[in-house]
């Protein structure tokens, strides 16, 4: 007679080497020799490493449009130093750590990693409204005009944020696989989910 194994798998921050692996690519993706000691260890997750190799190939071309989306509507270099460059290195981040916990195949650790410290860094700022174009509406100019109406329900100080990440998630979605999209995508939701709350 067998028996069932009722415990959960472990989880792979749990395991040493993987640990020490995410540890060593803090902040940034990882190289192709490191790639190469993750699916040593996690052999079944070749079609995440191809979706990571995806997302780092598209990132800069999809950071850089999300940022000109939002720029277009919030005029952030009116009120903030520096506005591109803190944008830029904020979503880049965004980014490489929705792909890490794609790899870590543990939205939780994206989570208690980045987003939760991020949402109290990002929500401290006072973002300004959006501004209107007399005659034109942002819906008509930009794609994803869905984006803009949901955001025109939230809070002011939520309505840049989510707008960002909500765009960053829709770019991915035009330039990525549907398999690689499939695999980023909760991590990316996550993000615009906590990001943007209350």
């Amino acid at each position: 007679m067998t028996t069932l194994n009722t415990q959960p798998p472990a989880k792979l921050r749990d395991n040493p080497e993987i640990a020490k692996l995410f540890l060593a690519a803090e902040s940034r993706h990882f190289t192709d020799a490191e790639f190469q000691q993750y699916l040593a260890l996690v052999p079944d997750y070749a079609d995440r490493v191809a979706a990571a190799q995806e997302v780092i190939a598209a990132e800069l071309a999809t950071v850089t449009t999300t940022i000109k989306q939002v720029f277009f509507l919030y005029p952030f270099a009116k009120y903030h130093e520096f506005p591109k460059d803190k944008c830029v290195r904020d979503v880049s981040y965004v980014s490489v750590y929705a792909t890490h916990s794609m790899l870590m195949a543990e939205p939780d650790w994206f989570r208690d990693k980045l987003l939760i410290w991020l949402k109290t860094i990002l929500q401290a700022f006072s973002y300004p409204a959006r501004e209107e174009r007399p005659g034109v509406t942002p819906a008509q100019e930009l794609p994803y005009p869905e984006i803009t109406r949901h955001a025109d329900t939230l809070p002011k100080r939520q309505r840049a944020i989510y707008e960002t990440y909500a765009r960053l998630l829709m770019n991915y979605k035009q330039v990525l696989s549907p398999q690689a999209f499939a695999l980023l995508q909760p991590h990316l939701q996550l993000a615009v989910d906590i990001l943007a709350s209350e």
